[in-house]
């Protein structure tokens, strides 16, 4: 819409157009003067129009200013967002390494965990297999006592049933004594040996005995009161059982060497093949037990350096199972 100024502007303008038109036969000098009203309402028009356009533009100018800060800010904002969703992205990437990472080694303990289950389905096989087969050689007179853990495992019980069914020793010695006493005593009674067991503890003592006599078998196995003393040999001191407890010991054609415990010392069990060796028959097998520990490892080897005339054989007995043969077999 023109402004008023335009509006009466252009009005004069053309009523002076239209007088200098008919003017001129009134008055010759009438069109001189209307033209020069022309020129001035021109101008005053001209004048008007440009100060219209100038605030025109002005409200242009300062619109457009409005729009280019309102595009600044959005521009701004879009940025802000921009920043916001690559951090966001950046974000997810790490959780997604994070989750990744933590699939992979979940996967790993299962994998893990899926092994260690098939080396004990694997293990628990063997004992049974082994148990089986000395369950098929006895008939228990009581429930038999269970296996494993503290106790003698099934496959190093079955290892020491078939050498005294094959070489029939007179004397076995057990290093301890417990549930392996009565498996081994049961194994004896069918070829006529005897088993002396040696018990440091007095109360365990009297347990393998009520269990002994639980089976019947009190004249086959006979447990013996064997604290624990020093032993000296060289610059080394050992605790082993009473030597006193071995009077009448001979023959012996198999130990099982399953004491004192660990926590006795280092090198506990080593007095057992120099002390007992001299009471062996020609033909003798001592089993060490628990031989895959770090401290029965030790004294396996000083047995195959101090006494030449064994033979050493490793099996992979749960627990671990060194075997000291001298005579063969």
């Amino acid at each position: 819409m023109p402004s008023r100024t335009i509006r009466v502007a252009a009005g004069v303008v053309i009523a002076i157009t239209a007088l200098s038109y008919s003017a001129g036969d009134f008055d010759p000098r009438l069109p001189v003067a209307l033209s020069a009203g022309f020129a001035a309402g021109t101008g005053c028009l001209a004048f008007a129009v440009g100060r219209s356009l100038t605030r025109a533009l002005r409200r242009g100018e300062a619109k457009v200013g409005r729009m280019c800060g309102e595009l600044n800010r959005v521009g701004r904002r879009v940025g802000s967002l921009e920043k916001k969703g690559e951090a966001r992205h950046a974000e997810c990437l790490r959780s997604l390494t994070r989750t990744d990472q933590l699939v992979e080694d979940g996967f790993e303990r299962v994998g893990g965990q899926h092994r260690s289950l098939e080396r004990e389905i694997g293990r628990s096989y063997t004992q049974f297999e082994a148990f089986a087969d000395l369950r098929s050689l006895i008939t228990p007179r009581a429930p038999l006592p269970p296996l494993r853990g503290w106790a003698a495992s099934p496959d190093v019980l079955r290892m020491m049933t078939g050498w005294i069914l094959r070489t029939r020793p007179k004397t076995i010695v057990e290093c301890g004594s417990g549930s392996s006493s009565v498996w081994l005593g049961y194994v004896a009674e069918r070829t006529g040996a005897k088993v002396v067991a040696l018990e440091h503890e007095p109360r365990y003592a009297e347990a393998s005995r009520d269990l002994v006599r639980a089976h019947g078998l009190s004249d086959v196995v006979e447990i013996r009161d064997a604290p624990l003393l020093p032993w000296l040999e060289g610059m080394e001191t050992y605790l082993w059982y009473d030597r006193e407890a071995l009077v009448g010991v001979e023959d012996v054609g198999l130990v099982f060497v399953d004491g004192p415990p660990g926590a006795t010392g280092p090198a506990a069990r080593y007095p057992a093949l120099p002390l007992l060796l001299p009471r062996c028959s020609e033909q003798v097998a001592f089993f060490l037990d628990d031989a895959a520990r770090a401290d029965d490892k030790v004294v396996s080897d000083r047995w195959v350096l101090r006494f030449p005339e064994v033979t050493r054989t490793t099996h992979p007995a749960e627990k671990g199972l060194d075997v000291f043969v001298r005579g063969g077999m």
